[in-house]
């Protein structure tokens, strides 16, 4: 069953934790359990996110892999104080289906 969860219970029950700056469309952030976009699958831990050219790069800070995963790139009115991680609960694994970069306006869609 498909749940969606308010902000507060993303980030308390998935353990994403911002990184306190954001800038220059790329933050930090920390996954707890792992998680999904799209097809590709997250390993707990660090992450860098990295937004270049319309192109979405996640890296694993411990072990240097890199994935690009496809993302629709939304620019919001004004900034973002913290990172936001929006999930939805499938089964065992939480499905990703937003990133709000703290410090920044971008905002990433999922499928």
């Amino acid at each position: 069953m498909k749940t969606t969860m308010t902000f507060t219970t993303i980030l308390l029950v998935l353990g994403f934790l911002a990184a306190p700056l954001c800038a220059d469309e790329k933050c930090n952030f920390i996954l707890s359990d792992t998680a999904k976009i799209g097809a590709a699958e997250l390993r707990p831990g660090e992450y860098k996110l990295l937004v270049e050219d319309g192109k979405v790069v996640l890296t694993h800070l411990k072990s240097g892999e890199s994935i690009e995963v496809n993302g629709k790139i939304e620019t919001a009115p004004e900034k973002f104080k913290t990172t936001e991680v929006h999930a939805s609960r499938v089964g065992e694994i939480s499905q990703i289906l937003e990133i709000r970069m703290g410090g920044s306006k971008t905002k990433i869609a999922f499928d």
